[in-house]
């Protein structure tokens, strides 16, 4: 390839290169790595985003001292102007200045002087009316968390269900071989197994719907009895004003709440996040593993054509994309061991909840965004090499053993020399494997089994001549009453 071809770093603007090489620069591969696909959850998860929105819940605040006639509308409309011109580089930049330049080493403090240089010092006093900071800061992350989960995470997800079912619908009568122990047996229908995925990851999507609908807020003062609201807004006022206030940003009360929202809802929201990526990294290992050298019946159609997955060999076609989500999964996982101690706090509040917040569930919700983002662009790239599943079929169509044992089963037979029909299958198998015959043709030739056969009904005897179309029992309908869920979710 020409060495100016490979010059991209020329034809970014300046801006552009600023922000490539800060990516570079960042730890988190959220930002690093995956920084363009990131783009939308910064608007809900970012730090810049969390000093907008604690601004943001002081506005309301005083909205509703307004409406409980604590403050007036002039005050309430100095803030408004302020919040366009409130600056998250600058708020952050008060909170670590040193005191002695007007630094507040707070970071509710730092959003207070931030709106005051745009408001009159009445205006300003007015703010943060007996509250303290964490009813202001798990308040502000209750509110992004759920925007960031319907705005951003869950579309991604109701895309990929979609795609699933369309992908059901048209492989719905392709048949292929079941594995279990990673060994060929009786049939399955490809879409079937797909709409089973679906209906797994849309029942999970139900779930983190709840828990997200179930974050909190509080605005319950230092140690959450409201004590201290009721000085500002009036006596016996405080739980009014609190639900008065977060009504406004459609989150509840946390009326358990101390100084901080309690945190087992937020490890709710962890946990089905985390079922949800293990669902989509069994799916994803499964695909994985039909995609391989050994079984070959699904690819990537731009991996096909690109090659070159390999370093090493330049014409290996790799499942890289369902290797990543598949990866991914542990990484999902290990946010709860975070989510879990949060739900500790010594008495009413400590510092170590306070740390662990700033990397989950952001760090949690940014992964199985990505996952799926990745795994919207695969599904659009999948394949079914139709000829190789008929092939890898082949095999159990010359020796339906199992669905022999299940015809024999509900024949009752007991042979008289081999015992129960599972045993007379064993052996018959056996010679089979060893002379490379038919099953049925070996099991023919013992003339118990010869006269059983004659009375079998058509359907079965098609069976165990191989039409295994024939043996898929209600998969079909299983598959359709799943899609019909499926839809009903997403709300097609």
């Amino acid at each position: 390839m020409p060495t100016d071809k490979l010059d991209l770093v020329s034809k970014l603007t300046k801006e552009e290169r600023i922000l490539q090489n800060h990516s570079l620069n960042c730890i988190s591969p959220d930002d690093a790595k995956y920084g363009n696909t990131s783009t939308k959850l910064k608007k809900y998860l970012s730090a810049a985003a969390e000093w907008k929105t604690c601004a943001y819940v002081q506005k309301i605040l005083l909205e509703t001292r307004v409406e409980f006639s604590q403050a007036e509308q002039i005050n309430l409309d100095e803030v408004n102007r302020a919040l366009g011109m409130f600056n998250p580089l600058n708020a952050a930049l008060i909170e670590g200045a040193d005191p002695k330049d007007g630094g507040t080493k707070h970071d509710q403090l730092a959003v207070i002087e931030e709106i005051g240089r745009f408001v009159s010092s009445e205006t300003k006093a007015l703010l943060h009316p007996g509250t303290t900071s964490y009813d202001i800061l798990d308040t502000a992350r209750s509110y992004l968390f759920r925007g960031s989960w319907g705005e951003v995470i869950r579309p991604e997800i109701t895309n990929a269900l979609e795609k699933l079912c369309n992908l059901s619908e048209r492989s719905i009568d392709i048949l292929q071989v079941g594995r279990t122990h990673l060994q060929d047996t009786s049939p399955v229908l490809f879409g079937s197994m797909i709409a089973g995925y679906a209906a797994r990851i849309a029942e999970r999507l139900e779930k983190c719907d709840a828990s997200f609908e179930d974050l909190r807020g509080k605005v319950s003062g230092i140690v959450g009895t409201g004590a201290s609201i009721d000085m500002v807004i009036g006596e016996n006022k405080s739980l009014e004003f609190e639900e008065a206030v977060l009504e406004k940003l459609r989150l509840k009360p946390d009326y358990t709440a101390t100084q901080i929202v309690q945190k087992e809802r937020v490890a709710d929201v962890g946990h089905n996040l985390t079922v949800m990526m293990h669902i989509l990294g069994d799916f994803a290992n499964d695909m994985r593993l039909l995609y391989s050298s050994g079984i070959g019946e699904v690819t990537s159609r731009d991996n096909a054509e690109r090659l070159g997955g390999s370093s090493a060999d330049a014409t290996k076609n790799n499942p890289i994309n369902y290797e990543n989500i598949a990866g991914t999964v542990s990484i999902v996982e290990s946010g709860m061991r975070v989510l879990y101690e949060m739900i500790q706090t010594d008495l009413q509040r400590d510092l170590r909840g306070s740390k662990q917040a700033r990397y989950q569930p952001h760090a949690m919700m940014a992964e199985t965004y990505e996952s799926f983002v990745r795994f919207n662009r695969v599904l659009k790239q999948l394949s079914l090499n139709e000829d190789t599943i008929a092939k890898n079929l082949e095999p159990v169509r010359r020796n339906p053993s199992e669905a022999m044992v299940a015809i024999l089963r509900g024949e009752r037979l007991v042979h008289p020399e081999y015992g129960v029909g599972h045993d007379f299958v064993k052996e018959m198998g056996i010679v089979a494997r060893r002379e490379g015959r038919p099953l049925l043709r070996i099991a023919l030739e013992d003339s118990d089994f010869a006269r059983l056969y004659d009375k079998l009904p058509y359907s079965k005897k098609q069976i165990l001549e191989g039409r295994l179309e024939n043996y898929v029992g209600s998969s079909k309908e299983k598959a359709k009453l799943n899609l019909k869920y499926v839809r009903g979710v997403i709300g097609d």
